[in-house]
């Protein structure tokens, strides 16, 4: 499980989906509340506009210093990513789906582009901006299947802390997540590796004081063995195995990890790949 590599033909550009903007009204949800307007990317696959179906929708969110378009068109401006979902759909891989590339930066945000600990304010924060502002414009723009069941988050890098702050705040609305490369900072920043056992303990009382005991979930944890994240992700994962994380039918969480992968998108992409025809089937 979770060691197919992405064919090389699938980052060549096909007749596929399509790219397009999507802007709403957020606001900074620390300090002063000040009003901002936010971009997101949205994919949507190819014949949306020639049905009336609904899709399924997965959310995925950058890295530190990047935005809305870099987990979707990689570092290098290829579009990786709208190339392998175009010919994974194509070829029966997974079933169409749109996908919304979000960022937790705004206009005015520089300090926390240099400032880890700004940056983590806004990663917790996060899930405010998707449950006020960006699920109900996505869901009042688009024609998605509009329950938690046929939702995703994911994240690489600091976008898998959001990641774990929304399955921390927001199993209401979301059933299925996909941290990558990133440990959840609930103990401390990087805290997976120097507090694994406390960090799995904190999630689990968050998750029980926030009213969310009861919800199912699927969680598809994955890194590379040489990524830098791995030594913090590794011990955590393996602490929330030991505190009942993954109890069955209802609460899975599944943990991969891909020898010689290193923290780049190009890894991130071979991780998608495999996880996608598992997480939203």
């Amino acid at each position: 499980m979770f060691d197919k590599r992405v064919p090389k033909e699938y980052y060549e550009e096909m007749d596929g989906g399509r790219m397009e903007e999507l802007f709403y009204d957020s606001r900074v949800y620390s300090g002063d509340q000040a009003a901002v307007r936010k971009r997101a990317l949205v994919y949507l696959p190819k014949g949306y506009e020639e049905n009336d179906r609904r899709y399924k929708v997965l959310y995925l969110m950058h890295g530190g210093g990047g935005d809305e378009e870099e987990i979707m068109y990689c570092q290098d401006r290829s579009l990786a990513l709208k190339h392998l979902l175009d010919h994974m759909i194509a070829n029966g891989d997974i079933e169409p789906l749109m996908v919304v590339t979000p960022t937790f930066y705004y206009a005015d945000s520089d300090a926390a582009l240099h400032d880890i600990t700004e940056a983590v304010v806004l990663t917790k924060n996060f899930h405010y901006e998707f449950r006020n502002d960006l699920l109900p414009a996505v869901d009042g723009t688009y024609r998605t299947i509009p329950d938690r069941e046929h939702r995703a988050f994911g994240g690489f890098s600091m976008g898998a802390e959001a990641t774990w702050e929304m399955f921390l705040n927001s199993l209401d609305l979301i059933r299925n997540f996909m941290p990558l490369s990133g440990d959840c900072w609930i103990a401390a920043e990087k805290g997976g590796a120097s507090f694994s056992g406390k960090t799995s303990r904190l999630m689990k009382a968050a998750i029980k004081e926030r009213g969310f005991d009861g919800y199912s979930y699927n969680i598809f944890a994955f890194t590379g063995n040489e990524d830098i994240a791995f030594p913090a992700m590794d011990p955590m994962i393996k602490a929330m195995l030991a505190d009942g994380f993954d109890d069955g039918e209802d609460r899975r969480l599944r943990y991969g990890t891909w020898k010689e992968g290193i923290h780049t998108y190009h890894f991130g992409y071979e991780y998608i790949y495999n996880i996608l025809p598992e997480i939203l089937r």
